[in-house]
């Protein structure tokens, strides 16, 4: 039901003779103040016209939603709109307040800066003690820059912020003691450091990161953290001791990788990708450190990243992890880097190897009879998944080096993806060497040793 309509049978229901049935007009005035929350900024507004007792209504809605209407041809019309809003509300107390538009949706674009304002609707929010805040406002070319400043708030406990540009001081969340859900989204990432000694959930996706430094984030009691397909340098997480959940997947637009070496800093002048280390500040963990407390943990990378090979030579010891996901970074050395990480993982029982679907991904690995100086350490492991692809090369050479390596082959499962339908096949492992049970006739030739 469109808000047009929604508005008529408001004011319908309230005029209706009785029919036993509860009337909207019947609710009590926080109700309907909830009711009018559920319309954009301007609908609500026009609530003040279908009876006297609606007339006010809307100036204390514990919802704000400025978002893009019909009745906006401009930007310029919108921050009109907006700053007369403000002053009528007269700073009545908010639950929630969404910024959310798109400069170019408007019908009549007009390019018109709109920084000072979101600026000043973000601090209009804070002061009427919103507990939840989402901000999501795209302008062609440039990302719109949010003001430099740091929030203060008692009261905010959930903050989004999409698709814009933020710097050092608005990321320093020691002004809000009582913020714990922190998402932030398709954003530029223009600051040294993200910290806040209260945030418990922490989403950084499909974000930027600056080139010529790296980020550190510092976030003590962090209890889940989702760190994904970001671009730039790769921020340095520091220590999360209560962290129980992480998932950290860095794409092919993450600046620490090389195309020559496993750990990066080859030497070789015409490499674009490896002057990233110039900037990494002093030898040490990047992320693993940072990650070292969860339970629950997924790393994946694109094969050409080193960040992960690289924080293996300094790694900590995952004293708490129990379930661990990984995808093809490890490919290199006889499989070496996944050995280390299990080392130093004693607890882990559930082990997921993920393949890509694109071969070219594929990092040579030495194909060798010799098992490794490192063993793999089996002892804790009850389960062992490796997902790939029907005709996946890379199969066959994980399983040779698993077995040498004393891998008990009745805990590792193989789930095939079929090429043509998609979907998965469970292939139980019996023992080495004999034929698997799948739905494919030509699984257990394919994995002969």
């Amino acid at each position: 039901m469109s808000p047009r309509r929604m508005i008529r049978k408001m004011s319908s229901s309230s005029s209706a003779s009785s029919t036993g049935r509860v009337k909207i007009g019947d609710l009590p005035d926080d109700m309907l103040r909830r009711v009018v929350s559920l319309l954009s900024a301007r609908q609500a507004v026009q609530t003040s016209a279908l009876s006297r007792r609606w007339r006010h209504l809307w100036r204390s809605a514990p919802l704000l939603r400025i978002v893009p209407d019909e009745g906006f041809p401009t930007v310029g019309s919108l921050k009109k709109f907006v700053k007369n809003l403000l002053l009528l509300r007269d700073h009545a107390l908010l639950d929630a307040c969404v910024i959310n538009f798109y400069c170019c949706e408007f019908d009549s674009y007009q390019y018109s800066p709109v920084e000072p304002e979101i600026g000043l609707w973000l601090r209009n929010a804070v002061s009427c003690q919103a507990q939840l805040i989402r901000v999501e406002v795209f302008v062609e070319d440039d990302p719109l820059c949010l003001p430099d400043v740091p929030l203060f708030s008692k009261h905010l406990r959930v903050l989004e912020l999409c698709l814009v540009e933020i710097k050092d001081s608005l990321v320093d969340f020691s002004g809000c003691p009582a913020l714990e859900d922190l998402k932030i989204r398709g954003v530029f990432i223009n600051a040294r450091m993200i910290s806040s000694p209260s945030v418990k959930h922490l989403i950084i996706s499909g974000c930027g990161f600056n080139w010529e430094f790296r980020t550190r984030i510092s976030v003590p009691n962090l209890v889940s953290l989702q760190l994904e397909d970001f671009w730039g340098v790769t921020p340095s997480l520091e220590d999360m001791p209560l962290l129980v959940t992480a998932s950290v997947s860095l794409s092919h637009e993450c600046r620490d990788r090389c195309v020559n070496t496993e750990f990066g800093k080859c030497g070789d002048p015409e490499c674009d990708d490896c002057d990233v280390n110039e900037v990494i500040d002093g030898n040490g963990c990047v992320l693993l450190q940072g990650l070292s407390g969860s339970t629950t943990l997924e790393l994946k990378a694109e094969s050409r990243v080193f960040m992960f090979r690289w924080d293996l030579k300094w790694c900590p010891k995952f004293s708490k992890l129990k379930t661990l996901l990984v995808n093809e970074w490890f490919m290199t050395s006889n499989m070496s880097g996944l050995a280390c990480l299990l080392e130093h993982a004693p607890l882990v029982d559930r082990l997921t190897v993920e393949l890509s679907k694109e071969t070219q991904n594929f990092v040579e690995i030495e194909d060798s009879d010799r098992p490794l100086k490192q063993e793999f350490p089996f002892k804790s492991l009850k389960i062992v998944e490796i997902k790939c692809q029907e005709g996946d090369e890379r199969l066959k050479t994980i399983l040779k080096i698993l077995s040498q390596n004393g891998a008990p082959m009745e805990k590792i499962t193989v789930l095939q993806t079929k090429r043509k339908p998609r979907r998965f096949g469970f292939i139980p492992m019996q023992k080495w060497g004999l034929q698997m049970i799948d739905h494919s006739e030509r699984a257990g030739e394919s994995l002969q040793p």
